[in-house]
C-alpha cells in the first residue's frame, strides 16, 4: 500500500511539475510577443516622424551630412525609445540599414497637379486663369515629377532582442531640375 502511495505522490509530482514548465513557457512566449509588437509600434512611430521630415531625411543621405531627422546613441538617424518611462533606453529604431532609396520617378502631367496646393503651384507649365491651366501646357508634362522612396525601419528592444521591420512607400513631388539629386 506504501508503494502504491509513492508511485501515486511521484506521479502527481511529475504531473505538477511539467504544468508549471508549460505555464512558464507560455509566459515566455507571450512576453516576447509583447516586446516584438512594441518594437513593431515603435518603428511604424519613427517612420511617421521620417516621413513628416522626409525632406531633410533624403537630404542626410548625402556622405558627410550632419544633418539627421534625429539621432540615438550618437547615431544618425536612429531613434532612441522609452516604453515604460523608467529613462533607459527601450527599443532602439534605425532608418539607415538598408539606408532610404529612391525607387521611381515618374514624370507629372500639369492635368494631375492640384492648383490650390502650393507644393504643386511651381509646377504648371502654362498660364493660369480662374484656377485652371490654359493653354497647350493643360495636359502636358509638367516641370515636376513624382519620385518614390522606399523607407524601411528596424527597431530592436534592448532587453529581449526583440526585432521589428516596418517598410514604407512614400511619394515626394519633386522638381525636373532637382531629380539628379533627389532621387540619384
Amino acid at each position: 500500500m506504501l508503494i502504491i502511495a509513492l508511485i501515486m505522490l511521484l506521479v502527481t509530482t511529475l504531473i505538477g511539475i511539467s504544468v508549471f514548465e508549460m505555464g512558464s513557457n507560455n509566459l515566455v512566449v507571450v512576453a516576447n510577443l509583447e516586446s516584438r509588437e512594441q518594437a513593431r509600434k515603435a518603428a511604424e512611430d519613427t517612420l511617421e516622424v521620417a516621413i513628416e521630415n522626409l525632406a531633410l531625411l533624403i537630404e542626410s543621405l548625402a556622405p558627410d551630412s550632419p544633418k539627421a531627422v534625429f539621432f540615438c546613441e550618437g547615431h544618425k538617424n536612429h531613434q532612441c525609445h522609452d516604453i515604460d518611462g523608467d529613462g533607459l533606453l527601450d527599443i532602439e529604431v534605425s532608418l539607415t540599414d538598408p539606408q532610404p532609396s529612391c525607387m521611381l520617378v515618374t514624370p507629372t502631367r500639369n492635368d494631375e497637379l492640384d492648383v490650390t496646393d502650393i507644393n504643386d503651384q511651381g509646377c504648371f507649365i502654362g498660364t493660369q486663369q480662374g484656377g485652371a491651366v490654359d493653354g497647350a501646357g493643360a495636359t502636358g508634362q509638367s516641370m515636376c515629377s513624382a519620385s518614390v522612396w522606399d523607407l524601411r525601419a528596424v527597431a530592436v528592444d534592448v532587453m529581449t532582442q526583440a526585432e521589428a521591420r516596418v517598410r514604407q512607400g512614400v511619394s515626394v513631388r519633386v522638381s525636373n531640375n532637382d531629380v539628379a539629386t533627389e532621387c540619384p
